[in-house]
């Protein structure tokens, strides 16, 4: 006979939120100040200076003091840390900005994918 197979629920694990950093956070501000006269360093090597615990809580703390340093702070998916956008050479910042902005064009056409998918069936709520 067939696998029985338990369907999760979309929340049964919830996932941790991003947390929500303000600019003028210290925290912020001693990111800037670790990376100062540096190449691009890596999330474990910034947590460790900054005595935190290299756990995936941490590197996503550390990407909401990204976001939070109001584009001074560059890394992401693909980079090989973290960098000061005021001391990156041309070809870096173009690279990290061509990166970023095709992440960004392939996440939408994976929506807009979807989208056509989830609302060809019909009779669907258009969430808010």
């Amino acid at each position: 006979m067939g696998k029985e197979f338990k369907q999760l629920g979309l929340f049964d694990t919830p996932k941790p939120a991003m947390p929500e950093i303000a600019p003028d956070n210290p925290n912020v501000a001693l990111f800037v100040s670790l990376l100062e006269g540096r190449s691009w360093v890596p999330a474990k090597q910034i947590l460790i200076e900054m005595e935190k615990p290299v756990t995936e809580d941490s590197k996503r703390w550390l990407r909401a003091l990204r976001r939070a340093s109001t584009g001074r702070i560059a890394g992401g998916p693909g980079m090989p840390g973290y960098k000061l956008v005021l001391e990156m050479t041309a070809e870096e910042y173009g690279h990290w900005r061509n990166t970023m902005r095709s992440q960004t064009r392939e996440m939408l056409r994976c929506v807009l994918q979807a989208d056509k998918v989830f609302y060809r069936r019909g009779n669907v709520e258009v969430p808010v």
